[in-house]
């Protein structure tokens, strides 16, 4: 394992530039300078010079969320080419548009982006930043939380985990349904929801605000769906979801935190 010399965290969005990921003028509003603007290094163009200076080859990441909802020509401008492999090198520089240094991106920096491809946007990714990255894609891993979880002492730590696959394994058809493993199977519950429980409370609080009201975006408001998921049977258990299309007192009543989990393990086999 190699460890970074320094970590940067940056969002992408819509409005996001290259101003801000790269350099641009900013206002000024010190009195000691006469120019009302100030040419300011952006958060990408500085951990690529910190990248630079250091003469011992460690290593600097930056990590980018929401790397597909940015507008990449945009963000990165010419810097587009000097993010690839084999174009890592002094000898590729190119001049930045606002202060005409010669820049490159060093070998040493790892750009790592993240994404949550649920939505389909990555099908709208730009093209030309497809082919410089290499995709892994992380899926829902339980053993993962149960270790978790156990390292924390969290009690019922193996019930939370069987939960969270059981309701994985429904949405993805429970294997015998290939048309809902292919539909469903990059809508799956992540485990990082389950990731911070330390009790029932926290688990019913994850189902009310968190679980459910995905199930409602997959399934588009279809509560027999959602009973589906949620049950033991089609349209059968009223339990989580009340025949009024409403969370019930097992969901609301804090009281019933504990009994939510156990119901759960109950319509989840």
């Amino acid at each position: 394992h190699t460890y970074a010399q320094s970590k940067k965290f940056v969002t992408f969005h819509p409005s996001y530039s290259y101003e801000d990921f790269v350099e641009g003028f900013r206002p000024d509003v010190t009195d000691e300078n006469k120019s009302p603007y100030k040419l300011e290094n952006g958060i990408f163009k500085q951990i690529c010079i910190d990248a630079m200076d250091d003469n011992s080859n460690n290593k600097y990441v930056i990590i980018i969320d929401e790397i597909n909802r940015g507008n990449i020509p945009k963000i990165l401008g010419e810097l587009i080419t000097l993010i690839e492999k084999d174009k890592r090198k002094q000898e590729y520089s190119l001049k930045l548009t606002y202060s005409k240094d010669d820049f490159f991106v060093p070998e040493n920096l790892i750009i790592i982006g993240t994404m949550n491809t649920a939505d389909k946007s990555l099908m709208q990714m730009d093209d030309a930043l497809k082919r410089r990255f290499v995709f892994e894609e992380l899926m829902p891993d339980n053993d993962l939380l149960e270790k978790e979880l156990k390292k924390n002492n969290v009690p019922n730590a193996e019930d939370y985990s069987k939960i969270l696959r059981r309701i994985n394994e429904k949405i993805t058809g429970d294997g015998k349904n290939p048309e809902a493993m292919i539909q469903f199977r990059d809508r799956q519950i992540g485990h990082s929801y389950f990731w911070k429980l330390q009790n029932d409370d926290d688990l019913q609080k994850v189902i009310k605000y968190d679980i459910i009201p995905l199930l409602q975006d997959y399934f588009y408001g279809d509560y027999s769906k959602i009973r589906e998921i949620l049950s033991k049977e089609k349209d059968n258990e009223f339990s989580i979801i009340g025949k009024d299309n409403r969370t019930t007192d097992l969901v609301n009543d804090v009281l019933q935190s504990s009994k939510l989990r156990e119901k759960l393990l109950e319509i989840l086999q």
